[in-house]
């Protein structure tokens, strides 16, 4: 089964969100974006998995978790990866208590490395992925100075709610047709 760790967003994030990716929309830019509904930051992408090891992983994950606080954050910006001029991933970010969820997401990188997973090689950047450009078609390089750059540039400064992030989420992702469906294989609670 397909896996990751992450950090649910409560709804008023996940409304805001989809307000800025329906301005975000109407750029026309070749954007697979997310369903609000599906908003989360994650913390570790696992990959494939095997449902046997399923026990094995929550107790890592509890172990990681126990007596850490919920995570007092702000949304704030939308920007792009690589570089708002060449997007590839659109974002919103996230401010407030970023150096306690940096420690978490290394805690969670750590104890799923001893139990043989990759270790992400990217330095981890506290965002909530709102689309990826698709490739091939209306790409990256089609909108250097185009529609979808300006309208990120109107959206860097806009801010949305404060809130407080208290679950973490192992979660199952299966692919569709009509894109991806997760499904919460357990939860726990941030103190």
């Amino acid at each position: 089964m397909r896996s990751f760790v992450a950090l649910e967003m409560p709804a008023e994030v996940k409304e805001h969100a989809a307000e800025l990716i329906r301005r975000l929309k109407a750029s026309g830019a070749d954007v697979k974006w997310v369903a609000p509904k599906n908003l989360h930051l994650t913390l570790k992408f696992l990959g494939e998995v095997d449902p046997a090891r399923l026990p094995e992983l929550i107790a890592a994950l509890q172990g990681t978790c126990a007596g850490r606080p919920a995570l007092e954050l702000a949304v704030t910006g939308c920007g792009a990866f690589p570089k708002p001029r060449a997007p590839r991933v659109v974002w919103l970010g996230l401010e407030g208590q970023t150096q306690a969820l940096e420690g978490l997401a290394a805690a969670v990188e750590e104890v799923f490395a001893a139990l043989g997973f990759a270790p992400e090689q990217r330095r981890f950047q506290p965002h909530l992925t709102l689309g990826r450009l698709r490739q091939g078609r209306r790409g990256a390089k089609a909108l250097p100075s185009g529609p979808l750059t300006r309208a990120l540039a109107g959206l860097a400064g806009q801010t949305g709610p404060d809130f407080v992030a208290s679950r973490v989420v192992l979660m199952q992702s299966t692919l569709t047709p009509s894109g991806a469906v997760y499904d919460p294989l357990h939860v726990i609670t941030l103190a």
